[in-house]
């Protein structure tokens, strides 16, 4: 449901389907009279403690330099802890004023980078901390912004200095030009770190990592408590890392505030990330990147998952590593690959040019998988068989994937070559993958006259949005009047349906009450006959790019029934009842009257049932002899489902009148007689 021009993001408001947003989870403030400088003095707060910063200080030969710009709501320039790191940056929401924070999470933010520079002050290391950090306002004091000020301050960033980028907010869909933007920061050697987001604890499975972290080139920082995966932080095959999810670090007007949430893991990765650069300044961002990958610890139970990457960030680990970019070795056979996470990067070398380096990865649908980067000799593998590619390049232009191959659910192994195996040099490679989801049943069906015929019946069907723009019409052609309602559920967060329908020749109606990864619901109770038309699409923008997800349509058509004792409104028009048999009848309308007879030829006893009645309906039955003189009443109060009555007679004709104090055209009553003579 939204606006791309819109203003989009609320701090507090995880549930809001706005576009930007920070990734604070929780917050919980604690004013204190004075700075933070008791926490970041010793003891060391528990949360550098934990991603080993102590350490890394005390093993730090060289100073830290880097300028690290912080994209979010600005910063207080106000704060004494803060003071010494800051430059003036810009204001995006209002350049006429400075980059004064007036929300308080960019002052958190920085506040996490504070402490760690603090902790560099106390220790016996000979480096220290002369960094600085650009604060770059893209959100209001709402915590509010838009993929146009999230990409203008990477641009900004890039091109006034900064080495590294924080960004502990995202977008739940791609963008061309955020996407650019990123491709920009990597060309100028500029590093980003981006939260992947606390999407999970309102969406659980559905959520999805957030962009710019989802983009191969940036660092994705999921949250953790040591080894321990947090449940509320967003899993996916993106992420990189993770970092601690609770902190303490400093408020908007000073005082100390408690955090959590993947806002403050992002922080706490770029300023471990600075101490890196610091010791090998001549690093670009892949070496960065990769160092801070291998050294990340999942407490020996895997080399990598989608909940915390490859585990949690280790500065000493990092600042100790050496410069080996092929750390998946051995990594020469299929039982020793190395997983790819889908939609990132990995590196390696090789060791000689007869060397082979397998990879595995899931693929979470069917679709298309694709390899992009250093020129390889690439075969893929479904188990033990090889698979056939879709595409193969051998000049391939830039931008160009090297193979594309179309595959089914499940788990692959890819095994590279070296390009050229006559060669003696052994480069350093680089890849990254793209999965495309397969276009869905119903396709082609992108426009009114190519649109999919529905069957007069209720259905189920799956759909996906496997290309930019992609939307999907289909059309269904109701015989009778009825009831017809549709509902759509993505499986992703990345989905925000929006369903369109229009009768042919009426006026078009539009369902979007809901966000990111919310449902949608559409019932008319009283449709006509004739055709519909039903378009189906993403309206996370105008011109949604593709998405890895599908949504479920349910579409549900409930015919009106047929009374087939109509017309029977007066007792001229009556319908004779014999016993022992069951008449269905309808209420058509509030003021509908269904009227019966029956003869007696000698005295008995008549007992009437009349059952299958709504709960919410009340039915009245009057029993009326020859000369419509009312002899009975009954009626089914307190809701009951089954009304009975009975009743003694002489010899003669009688009438039954049936009445109800609202219609209904789905559900039938069921009336029946019997007779006996005591």
């Amino acid at each position: 449901m939204n606006d791309p021009a819109a203003s989009i993001l609320t701090v507090q408001s995880i549930k809001s389907s706005l576009e930007v947003k920070t990734a604070v989870y929780a917050q919980a403030i604690q004013k204190a009279p004075s700075s933070l400088a008791a926490p970041v003095s010793p003891p060391v707060p528990a949360y550098l403690e934990a991603i080993g910063i102590p350490e890394a200080w005390a093993s730090m030969s060289r100073d830290v330099t880097s300028t690290i710009a912080i994209v979010d709501t600005g910063v207080d320039f106000n704060h004494p802890e803060l003071k010494p790191f800051l430059l003036e940056g810009i204001n995006l929401i209002n350049e006429r004023k400075t980059a004064q924070d007036d929300n308080g999470h960019g002052t958190a933010v920085a506040g996490v980078i504070a402490a760690i520079a603090k902790v560099g002050e106390f220790s016996t290391g000979l480096g220290k901390w002369r960094g600085k950090l650009l604060p770059v306002k893209a959100l209001d004091q709402y915590g509010s912004g838009n993929e146009e000020k999230l990409t203008q301050g990477i641009l900004y960033s890039v091109d006034h200095g900064a080495d590294i980028i924080v960004l502990s907010l995202g977008l739940r869909r791609d963008a061309p030009g955020l996407r650019d933007a990123v491709a920009y920061a990597e060309s100028r050697g500029v590093l980003l770190v981006a939260a992947s987001g606390n999407d999970a604890a309102v969406f659980g499975a559905k959520a999805a990592v957030q962009y710019p972290a989802a983009y191969p080139t940036v660092l994705s920082v999921a949250g953790s408590e040591k080894s321990k995966p947090i449940s509320q932080s967003t899993s996916g095959s993106e992420n990189d890392v993770s970092a601690t999810w609770r902190v303490q670090t400093l408020a908007l007007n000073g005082g100390a505030i408690g955090m959590e949430g993947t806002s403050m893991g992002a922080p706490q990765v770029a300023a471990t990330a600075a101490m890196l650069k610091a010791i090998h300044p001549d690093w670009e961002p892949l070496r960065i990147r990769e160092t801070l990958r291998r050294t990340a610890d999942l407490n020996g139970i895997a080399t990598w998952n989608p909940n915390m990457g490859y585990g949690l960030i280790s500065a000493i680990k990092a600042i100790q590593a050496d410069s080996n970019i092929d750390w998946r070795e051995p990594n020469n056979t299929k039982s020793e690959a190395s997983e790819f996470p889908l939609g990132k990067e990995v590196a390696g070398n090789w060791e000689s040019s007869l060397d082979s380096d397998w990879f595995t990865f899931e693929v979470p649908y069917d679709g298309v998988f694709s390899l992009y980067g250093d020129d390889v000799i690439a075969a893929l593998f479904n188990g033990q068989a090889m698979i056939s590619d879709r595409k193969s390049i051998k000049d391939k232009q830039e931008g160009e994937p090297i193979k594309e191959w179309p595959l089914k659910k499940g788990r692959y192994w890819l095994k590279v070559d070296h390009s050229n195996p006559f060669s003696q040099a052994a480069p350093t490679y680089r890849l990254t993958s793209k999965f495309t989801m397969n276009p869905d049943s119903r396709e082609p069906n992108d426009s009114a006259a190519s649109a999919s015929t529905l069957p007069p019946r209720s259905q189920q069907w799956t759909g996906t949005f496997h290309k930019r723009g992609d939307v999907d019409w289909m059309v269904i052609t109701l015989p009778k009047p009825g009831i017809i309602s549709l509902s759509i559920t993505p499986d992703t967060t990345r989905i925000d349906p929006q369903i369109w329908i229009q009768p042919a020749g009426g006026t078009e109606i539009v369902v979007d009450e809901r966000g990111d990864g919310g449902s949608e619901q559409w019932t008319l109770n009283n449709a006509k006959a004739g055709r519909y038309y039903i378009r189906i699409s993403n309206a996370v923008s105008s011109n949604p790019e593709a998405v890895i997800g599908t949504y479920a349509a349910a579409l549900e058509y409930i015919t009106e029934k047929e009374d087939l004792y109509e017309p029977n409104e007066s007792p001229l028009t009556s319908t004779p009842l014999s016993p022992d048999k069951v008449y269905n009848g309808l209420i058509h309308t509030s003021k509908d009257q269904d009227w019966y007879r029956f003869t007696l030829t000698k005295k008995q006893i008549v007992k009437l049932s009349v059952g299958h009645l709504p709960s919410s309906m009340l039915f009245n039955v009057e029993l009326r002899n020859k000369k419509l003189q009312t002899l009975e009443k009954w009626n089914n109060g307190d809701g009951q489902k089954t009304l009975l009555g009975e009743k003694e007679l002489l010899p003669g004709t009688y009438y039954l009148k049936v009445t109800a104090d609202r219609y209904n055209r789905n559900q039938y009553y069921g009336l029946k007689l019997q007779f006996s003579n005591r």
